[in-house]
């Protein structure tokens, strides 16, 4: 005997996983959904804006100058932008970190890079300094270059910047 399921018995055999998703949902998802208070907030932690100066590693002379932001995220991670032309590179993505000596972080980004197709990605370290306010940093910058194959091309950038908190 063959048994056919009809629209009608789906949405029965269906009702108590929905009923179990809702609930999962409205309890706060999961035990990785812990709320965390503003008093667990790094000072870090925010939005700022950058004013990036590129610099020759050699001589420190300043080259080039752009606007950028940087979303450091509560947990470790962060994401960027900045103010050159989208066309030649992505959004950046990474992480950062507390160093040993205080209100100092370190930030690792990448980027993918493109000259009308996928040119390959950079890596870029950030060095960033809080001030006492809280509300401005100030950070050298050091980065590469990679071909799509992941490997270095042409010389290390360098750079520094001051940052204001938005918000």
């Amino acid at each position: 005997m063959t048994y056919r399921l009809t629209p009608r018995d789906c949405s029965i055999a269906m009702l108590p996983m929905l009923l179990a998703a809702l609930l999962i949902q409205a309890c706060g998802g999961g035990s990785n959904a812990i709320a965390q208070s503003a008093s667990d907030a790094d000072p870090i932690e925010g939005v700022w804006e950058s004013t990036v100066t590129i610099r020759d590693c050699a001589t420190a002379a300043p080259l080039r100058a752009f606007k950028g932001l940087s979303v450091l995220h509560r947990g470790g991670t962060a994401s960027a932008t900045n103010s050159n032309p989208p066309a030649g590179s992505g959004p950046a993505f990474g992480t950062w970190r507390a160093t040993a000596t205080p209100a100092t972080y370190s930030a690792m980004f990448r980027l993918y890079r493109f000259d009308g197709s996928f040119a390959g990605a950079q890596n870029l370290t950030r060095t960033l300094k809080l001030e006492a306010d809280r509300n401005t940093m100030t950070g050298t910058i050091s980065a590469e270059l990679l071909d799509p194959s992941n490997n270095v091309v042409g010389a290390p950038i360098c750079g520094v910047e001051t940052a204001v908190r938005l918000g």
